[in-house]
């Protein structure tokens, strides 16, 4: 292991979460073992990018307003495909 990662045990990564998520979010990397086995890796997500998912959805709102509108009067179960 590099020194940017830690290892722990997976009782101590519950017990003190909130230190290794300090950890994680200093780009540090933990290891946490169970049974001696290490099958979980912390690692820092990514960002998602907030602009492109905002423009997504404004494209998807405004293309509701394209749309013909619903002939006829609105029964409840319309809304169903049943």
């Amino acid at each position: 292991m590099s020194e940017s990662t830690v290892s722990t045990t997976a009782r101590d990564a519950v017990h003190n979460f909130t230190h290794y998520a300090a950890l994680v979010d200093a780009g540090a990397e933990v290891v946490i073992t169970r049974r001696g086995k290490s099958p979980l890796k912390l690692v820092r997500a990514e960002p998602v990018a907030a602009a492109n998912r905002q423009e997504d959805l404004l494209r998807l709102a405004l293309s509701f307003r394209t749309l013909k509108p619903y002939p006829g009067k609105f029964k409840r179960s319309d809304a169903y495909d049943e």
